[in-house]
């Protein structure tokens, strides 16, 4: 029988709920540490933990203090943080404990995309060229020293919050007084009042799935991306392995894994987001943890049979980490979006796409009467629905194809997704 081992995960949400599925189902002893009870139940993680433990996820001394009078102090074998917002938190209490983990400072780099890029520019690892800013002047002058386009972001945000496609200092003005207006992101983290001024990067868009052991990749996977049509970035499409640009992909990894090392992550896995320019593979930004967007708990199981969970939490646990592809097929997940403001009368057509036989998962979140909107932020997605193929190519076209069949009908008007 394997040692039970006792596991605390940081405010299992979003992705992080698959790390607690995944130790529970090894037989570990799972501790949830959330700055809520009622969070099992919101994030869908009830019946795959053992304890809960409440603190303020937002403040390293309230995480530290909540584990050391708890049951587990000097118990815990394991401390994995599982949302982003609290990555770097979570790296800093696992080393005043002693545990296994991410450097605090490169998990910091992560979290912060100033402190990437600048990591990034450091290390000669091609990037977009950015600003710093905190005000409209500063931003002002930033966008003219770069040259518009420019995009403007929060530098601690995620899945696309507050990110702003400017073409001149009209839309700057407008959008600068947007973000700062934007004070609080996911899980009442307080947004950072730096912003960025950045180089718009074109070309096609991918992440590559990475688990570095000692600054070598052990795995690498690359996948396709497709957004919302421009002034917004709203993910809608993913198609692992990429379809697209294969002779290209040695390139795009190899970038992915230099951009790691800028930061400091040379152990565990990463999601790490790539355009490939008329230059080249730049960086977009990187996360030090399993991508998100069931890219992690479905793509890579479906195209490779790979657990990407299991083998970081083997990580954590010191053990050995097996995460060899066992085949090697491809999947897709596709999101339903709507093309304008309105008030949803019925997704037409999503029952028998729902229903087609190569459909392995689905969700669906809008429901009639909901308030929709042209998506800004990944929170705007109204469905998903994920498939499987024997090829990058006829996954990606089964999805594409059953995503033409699904109409957002508005009350008194309906328009079709493109």
């Amino acid at each position: 029988m394997p040692t039970v081992k006792t596991i605390a995960f940081v405010e299992p949400s979003f992705y992080g709920v698959s790390f607690a599925r995944v130790a529970y189902g090894q037989g570990h002893r799972v501790i949830a540490i959330v700055s809520s009870e009622d969070n099992p139940k919101k994030y869908g993680y009830e019946g795959i933990y053992h304890d809960l433990i409440v603190a303020d996820i937002r403040d390293e001394q309230s995480l530290y203090q909540a584990i050391t009078d708890s049951p587990y102090a000097g118990k815990l074998d394991a401390l994995i943080p599982a949302t982003d917002y609290a990555s770097h938190l979570t790296a800093k209490v696992a080393e005043r404990l002693g545990l296994r983990g991410v450097p605090y400072e490169a998990a910091l780099k992560s979290r912060n995309k100033d402190l990437a890029r600048e990591a990034y520019a450091e290390h000669g690892v091609p990037s977009a060229a950015f600003r710093k800013v905190t005000s409209f002047d500063e931003a002002a002058a930033a966008a003219a020293e770069i040259g518009y386009p420019v995009v403007l972001k929060p530098t601690n945000c995620a899945s696309s919050q507050h990110v702003f496609f400017i073409h001149n200092e009209v839309e700057l003005r407008k959008s600068f007084e947007a973000i700062v207006e934007f004070k609080v992101t996911y899980m009442d983290f307080k947004v950072r009042e730096d912003y960025l001024i950045e180089q718009y990067l074109q070309g096609p868009e991918f992440s590559v799935e990475l688990f570095l052991q000692q600054g070598e990749a052990i795995f690498a996977a690359v996948t396709e991306k497709l957004t919302t049509p421009l002034p917004y970035f709203v993910e809608t499409f993913h198609t692992l392995p990429s379809p697209s640009y294969t002779e290209r992909q040695d390139d795009i990894i190899r970038v992915a894994v230099e951009a790691l090392k800028a930061i400091g992550l040379t152990d565990g896995p990463s999601h790490v987001e790539v355009k490939l320019t008329s230059s080249g593979p730049r960086i977009i930004e990187v996360n030090g943890r399993p991508g998100g967007d069931n890219i992690s708990s479905d793509l890579l199981v479906l195209a490779f049979g790979v657990d990407v969970f299991e083998a970081t939490v083997n990580y954590y646990l010191d053990q050995p980490v097996a995460i060899e592809k066992k085949h090697d097929r491809a999947a897709s997940i596709a999101y339903v979006t709507a093309e304008r403001d309105g008030v949803l009368e019925r997704l037409e057509g999503i029952d028998d796409v729902l229903q087609h036989p190569k459909v392995i998962r689905s969700h669906v979140s809008a429901v009639p009467g909901d308030n929709v909107a042209k998506a800004k932020s990944s929170d705007d997605r109204l469905a998903y629905f994920i498939v499987a193929g024997d090829t990058p190519q006829e996954a990606k076209q089964l999805a594409l194809t059953l995503l033409q069949q699904v109409k957002v009908v508005y009350r008194n008007q309906e328009a079709v997704i493109a």
